[in-house]
C-alpha cells in the first residue's frame, strides 16, 4: 500500500505552504491584489480601512481588526509595493523564529491579537486626538476622518513577542538589542509626530512627514499586545520551547563574584554528538505534524540500546545532548505525547 510521506510535501521558508507563517503571508498579498485590480478606488478600503469616525458614528466595528490585511496601494507599482513588502519583510524576519519557538498557532494568537490591539489603540488615540483639538482637523495625523491600513500592528506585536524571547539578539537597524528595538522605534515615531504638532501650534504652518503619516498609535498598541498575548500563552497556553541555542547573560548580584565563561575544549569528545542532536532537536521544534517528526526520527534509531527511564530524559539536559541515543528518547517521548489510535 501506498503512503504519502508529509517531509516530502510543498514547502516555503522552511515550513509546509499551510503553515500559519505562510498563511498570514498569502492572505495578505491576496487582498493587496485585490486592492491592486479595484485600481485605487478606495472601495475595499471604505469598509474594511481603519476610518475611527465609521466605527464610532456609523458602527462598523469590524474595521478594527480588519484593517491590517490591507495596504496602500495608488500611483506606480513600485510605490505600491514598498508598504507591503516592507511589512512582510518584516513580519518573515522575526515570525519566522517565533514559530520556532512558540510554534505555528501561538505565532498566529500573538499576530492576530496584536492587530486588534493596534486597530483599539488607533481608535482610542485619534478620537482623543479629535475631540482634544490636539490634532488639527484635515491634517496628516488626523487619523479619526481618514483611514488607517497596514499589518505593522501585527508585525510589531511579533516583535515585542520576539524581543522577550530573544532579548540579547542584536538587530542591524535599529542597531540595538531585541529587547529595546520596538520601543527604540515607536518612540522614534512619536517624537517626530510630536516636534511636528509643536511647530504647527505655534508657526501655523503644516509641514508634511514621511513619518507623520505611519501610525505610531497602532504600533504601539500592537507592540503591547504582543507582549501581553505571549506573556498569557505562556501562563495558559502551555509551556514554550527555550532555545537552546541562544546563551541568555544574567548580571552577578551584589558581593557575588563573577563567574567567567572559559571557551569550549576543542578536544572535547562529544562536541560533535552536542551539535549534532542539537541540529536534530532544531529541526524537529520547526514541525508541528506529529507523523512528519516520526518520519524522519524512525530511519535513525539506533538499535540494541539501554536507555534511561522515560522520566529522565530531557532534550535541554548536558548528559542528554551528549548521548548517542537521544534520537530513541525523542521517538519514544513522542509516541507517548501523540499514543496512536
Amino acid at each position: 500500500m501506498a503512503k504519502r510521506n508529509p517531509t516530502s510535501g510543498p514547502k516555503l521558508f522552511g515550513f509546509s505552504l499551510i503553515h500559519p507563517l505562510n498563511l498570514v503571508l498569502f492572505f495578505n498579498i491576496f487582498v493587496w491584489a485585490l486592492l491592486m485590480m479595484e485600481g485605487g478606488r478606495g472601495i475595499i478600503t471604505y469598509f474594511f480601512g481603519l476610518n475611527p469616525s465609521l466605527v464610532i458614528e456609523k458602527k462598523m466595528y469590524w474595521q478594527v481588526f480588519t484593517y491590517g490585511f490591507l495596504h496602500v496601494v495608488g500611483g506606480d507599482f513600485f510605490s505600491s509595493l514598498i508598504h507591503i513588502g516592507m511589512n512582510m519583510f518584516g513580519l518573515f524576519t522575526v515570525g519566522f523564529w517565533l514559530c520556532r519557538y512558540v510554534g505555528g498557532w501561538k505565532f498566529l494568537s500573538v499576530y492576530l491579537l496584536s492587530q486588534l490591539g493596534g486597530g483599539l489603540f488607533v481608535l482610542s488615540f485619534s478620537y482623543i486626538g479629535w475631540k482634544t483639538g490636539l490634532v488639527p482637523e484635515n491634517s496628516i495625523w488626523d487619523s479619526y476622518h481618514s483611514a488607517t491600513v497596514g499589518a505593522s500592528g501585527g508585525v510589531f506585536g511579533v516583535l515585542a513577542a520576539f524581543s522577550l524571547m530573544f532579548p540579547e539578539a542584536r538587530f542591524v537597524f535599529p542597531p540595538v538589542r531585541a529587547k529595546f528595538a520596538p520601543w527604540v522605534l515607536i518612540g522614534f515615531g512619536f517624537s517626530v509626530d510630536a516636534y511636528y504638532l509643536l511647530q504647527f501650534h505655534s508657526s501655523g504652518v503644516m509641514s508634511q512627514s514621511f513619518f507623520g503619516m505611519m501610525s505610531n498609535s497602532g504600533h504601539l498598541g500592537g507592540a503591547v499586545f504582543g507582549l501581553l498575548s505571549l506573556l498569557g500563552l505562556q501562563k495558559f497556553g502551555g509551556k514554550t520551547k527555550t532555545p537552546i541555542f541562544v546563551r541568555r547573560w544574567e548580571r552577578p548580584k551584589e558581593n557575588q563574584e563573577r563567574v567567567v565563561v572559559r571557551p569550549k575544549n576543542l578536544e572535547d569528545p562529544f562536541e560533535t554528538q552536542i551539535r549534532k542532536n542539537r541540529e536534530l532537536l532544531s529541526q524537529l521544534y520547526g514541525i508541528l505534524d506529529a507523523k512528519e517528526k516520526e518520519n524522519i526520527l524512525s530511519p535513525i534509531q539506533a538499535e540494541n540500546t539501554n536507555l534511561c527511564p522515560p522520566s529522565d530524559y530531557n532534550p535541554e539536559d548536558a548528559f542528554c545532548l551528549r548521548c548517542e541515543w537521544l534520537q530513541n528518547c525523542e521517538l519514544r517521548k513522542l509516541k507517548k505525547e501523540h499514543p496512536e489510535p
